[in-house]
């Protein structure tokens, strides 16, 4: 019989979702992923409204079964509309489940990020799970919390959410859990939960590199130009810094960055040789100026890539901020091993498949 999680709630999910499996498919399940109904984000040349997300997976995992199948219903502005012909989209989402369920062990189940979102119309989480017979697991991304205690308030809402649509929460996974927050959280708000009678299927703590694009993603999402170094495209890129300062101010900053993407101007020869020096990710050259020839001799001797954009600096980093919220099929490869790892050593993966 297969086993299906039905993963939701906050930021992570995919990326999570991606670990189990892989960790799933190492030791030796057939497993699959299903997102079954989901926002579209992206367009295809075909016209086709799509999740990049559901690409990322089924690229990195080397899912042979069609998109239509791992995402059955796809989302663009308008959802209560879906009221009028819901027997049939329950049917697409059935169907599609059946054929990936074929010759597979175990299904990771993708919702969305709030269990209420779709009540309107019968396909909340609570309603989705209950309909694929999953157990549902909501991921809580504990950083994004000023109070941490006040997790077990929102865990406690949709526990009662799922037992008023008549099915159970099964439990959560606290995710990227601060170092400061892990003392307390194992001390005192996981005794209250389990109290609760909600089973903890981990607590993973922080670790920004797992969310962190690549430069390669760096390139596509700014249409950049590489002009050095094209082989190093796999870096990861944890953080920002902005070069617009003296050179011995500036390099204080440059080494207190990890795997930075520093963005400076092709014309700030001084300072982006001071940045080679700390090795970052990727130095990013805003204006379509090109650097001096010193710069490429330079970078090529320490292995950091460089690309050219044709941006200013303020929209340079703006866009990269939005890139960080993308998950793409070479960062989730890119960070297989580190994520393979956190997954075997923080959760309970012979509870989560009872």
């Amino acid at each position: 019989m297969v086993k299906s999680i039905f993963l939701f709630g906050e930021k992570g999910k995919t990326i999570i979702a991606y670990g189990i499996l892989k960790k799933l498919i190492l030791d030796g399940y057939k497993g699959c992923y299903f997102k079954p109904i989901a926002k579209a984000r992206y367009r295809l040349p075909s016209l086709k409204y799509v999740d990049p997300d559901v690409i990322a997976v089924k690229d990195a995992l080397g899912l042979q079964e069609p998109i239509e199948y791992l995402n059955p219903v796809t989302i663009t502005r308008n959802i209560i509309e879906l009221r009028r012909d819901l027997d049939n989209v329950k049917k697409m989402i059935m169907e599609s489940y059946s054929k990936i369920c074929e010759g597979r062990d175990v299904i990771v189940i993708e919702g969305y990020p709030n269990p209420e979102a779709l009540s309107s119309i019968g396909l909340s989480s609570a309603e989705l799970a209950k309909m694929l017979n999953a157990k549902a697991v909501f991921l809580v991304n504990v950083k994004e919390r000023d109070v941490v205690d006040e997790l077990v308030d929102r865990i406690q809402l949709y526990k009662c959410f799922f037992e008023h649509q008549g099915y159970s929460l099964s439990g959560v996974i606290l995710n990227n859990v601060p170092m400061y927050y892990i003392e307390r959280v194992n001390d005192v708000i996981v005794p209250v939960l389990e109290e609760k009678g909600l089973n903890i299927y981990g607590i993973i703590p922080e670790k920004p590199s797992l969310t962190a694009p690549t430069v390669r993603d760096i390139v596509e999402a700014l249409n950049a130009e590489v002009i050095e170094n094209r082989d190093r495209l796999t870096n990861i890129v944890e953080d920002i810094v902005v070069g617009a300062m003296a050179p011995s101010a500036a390099l204080r900053w440059f080494r207190r960055a990890v795997n930075a993407a520093i963005v400076t101007g092709g014309d700030r020869t001084d300072l982006i040789m001071a940045a080679l020096e700390t090795k970052p990710s990727v130095i990013i050259l805003t204006g379509n100026l090109y650097p001096d020839i010193s710069v490429l001799t330079k970078a090529r001797e320490v292995g950091v890539p460089i690309l050219l954009v044709p941006y200013d600096t303020y929209t340079t980093v703006e866009k990269l901020r939005e890139v960080q919220s993308i998950t793409t099929s070479d960062s989730l490869k890119a960070k297989e091993s580190e994520l393979i790892r956190t997954i075997s050593e923080n959760l309970n993966m012979k509870k989560l498949l009872e």
